[in-house]
């Protein structure tokens, strides 16, 4: 007993001995690892200024790294931050089975991280490569307030200006012109509460769109990945249809400071757990939806369609409309909102006319007008009827090839999802004008799904390819304020 009672003291001993050096160590790594994140924000964003936390010039975290790697390799011993790691790995491993089997994330991991990978280092690069050597179409009407401008205009154009002035200063109605209530609350309010906590600055605001839009993008193909499967039952569809949304041509959008990000991620989230039958969670992330952006009450169809699958009883379809009745309530409270700003609960509405956007035209217009074009002047001259002509086809092949597939997503996806794809596409096209088909396309996930379920290599391979050149292309556009949006 008194040997083994001194072998522990002994060991106890020892271990306490040890605790300095393992707090310097730990220390260390610690900056270590904070001065190279300041490096690589200096390096991107040409310095930044976040209230409490700023830093400008590369050169001292660069000295500052120089001095404590070799602090830390003198030291010796193992990295205390992978030690630190394999504990808690090691407790918590129980835990994360558990909770990767309910998100069933694991095994989707290599396939996000492929798809988020390859799709926006390309575009990202692409669109910086055209905002370098060509000029913008217009002058922007917006400056981001950082030195590398030429790295920062990539993540911003077009309502990016809209979502940063709402986040900066709050809403505004002018009767007469446009009216920034046009635009949803959730997006820019996010970003003032991510922004907060380092001051509210002007970059502040700009980086939290960024990575909002960045984080919510992952997290969507995370739940995208987890739908697919549970759907189609097999990871190779799940994993197509990841790959197919993040190499899409209008996919530009999630990479930029504006709300496709988001609204996938909730609209996503909603179905997710209708699917799951569970009903409060769908309605609290479908009401998120429904502040996102106008149209995103539409996101009510596939959730009130699945509610009413398996024909429930009474009570039950009653506690499924009551979880589902924050999707409608939502968009009362924000009408409610406006009419307090404007005196007119639909003036978010009404301020759309500013930009020559109106509802409730018939929706097949737009394709018998540009197929009326296409053979009054051919497939060739077509394209120079108007400055805007290219778009238009752009935006009119699109809705004709979403009309094709959606009869396979309600013959493979059910009725819930069928009717949200097709409710979705018709919307923007009763509208004035076609553009912003692309962008809605782009956060129809039924569509990737449904394709993800096709089995043909040729087609798979015809599908990246085309779509990865389109996407560096149309990235290029919006990047130099060309009418793509």
């Amino acid at each position: 007993m008194d040997r083994i009672l001194g072998s522990r003291v002994g060991h106890l001993s020892s271990h306490l001995g040890r605790l300095p050096a393992v707090w310097i160590s730990s220390l260390l790594e610690l900056a270590i690892v904070l001065e190279a994140t300041a490096l690589l924000l200096v390096v991107l964003t040409g310095g930044f200024e976040l209230g409490w936390v700023s830093a400008h010039d590369p050169s001292k975290p660069t000295l500052l790294l120089l001095l404590l790697v070799p602090l830390r390799l003198v030291l010796g011993g193992p990295l205390e931050v992978a030690e630190l790691s394999r504990l808690i790995r090691q407790r918590a491993d129980p835990w994360v089975a558990r909770l990767g089997e309910w998100l069933r994330v694991r095994p989707a991991v290599g396939d996000v991280l492929f798809a988020v990978m390859v799709s926006r280092v390309t575009s990202l690069a692409a669109a910086f490569l055209v905002n370098i050597l060509f000029p913008p179409e217009r002058r922007r009407p917006f400056e981001m307030p950082f030195a590398s401008q030429k790295f920062a205009e990539i993540f911003a154009a077009w309502d990016s200006g809209w979502y940063f002035d709402i986040a900066r200063r709050g809403y505004y109605f002018n009767p007469d012109g446009q009216s920034s209530v046009a635009f949803f609350p959730l997006y820019p309010l996010l970003m003032r509460i991510l922004a907060w906590p380092f001051g509210g600055s002007d970059r502040a605001l700009w980086l939290a769109g960024i990575g909002i839009s960045y984080a919510t993008f992952v997290a969507a193909l995370f739940v995208l990945h987890d739908l697919a499967e549970r759907i189609t039952g097999s990871r190779e569809s799940a994993r197509r249809a990841v790959l197919y949304i993040a190499v899409f041509p209008f996919s530009f959008f999630f990479a930029r400071v504006y709300t496709e990000s988001l609204f996938l991620l909730v609209s996503l989230l909603a179905v997710s757990a209708a699917w799951r039958s569970h009903w409060w969670i769908a309605g609290a992330c479908g009401a998120l939806a429904a502040l996102t952006r106008p149209n995103g009450v539409l996101i009510a169809v596939p959730l009130f369609c699945l509610a009413l699958a398996g024909r429930p009883g009474l009570s039950t379809l009653v506690k499924r409309g009551m979880a589902l009745s924050g999707i409608p309530l939502a968009l009362v409270g924000y009408s409610l909102y406006v009419y307090g700003l404007a005196g007119d609960p639909l003036a978010w509405m009404a301020a759309q006319k500013h930009w020559q956007y109106r509802l409730w035209q018939p929706p097949w217009n737009h394709l018998l007008s540009l197929a009326s074009q296409i053979e009054q002047h051919g497939p060739y001259d077509v394209f120079f009827v108007s400055k805007y002509a290219p778009y238009q086809i752009v935006h009119g092949t699109i809705a004709f090839l979403v009309l094709l597939i959606t009869p396979f997503v309600f013959t493979r996806l059910g009725l819930a999802l069928g009717a949200y794809t097709l409710a979705a596409v018709l919307v923007p096209l009763s509208s004035s004008d076609m553009q912003g088909i692309g962008r809605y396309t782009a956060v129809l996930f039924p569509l990737f799904i449904v394709l993800g379920t096709l089995r043909s290599d040729r087609l798979h391979e015809a599908l990246l390819v085309v779509w990865a050149l389109f996407l560096a292309v149309f990235a290029g556009l919006f990047v130099t304020l060309h009418p793509i949006f």
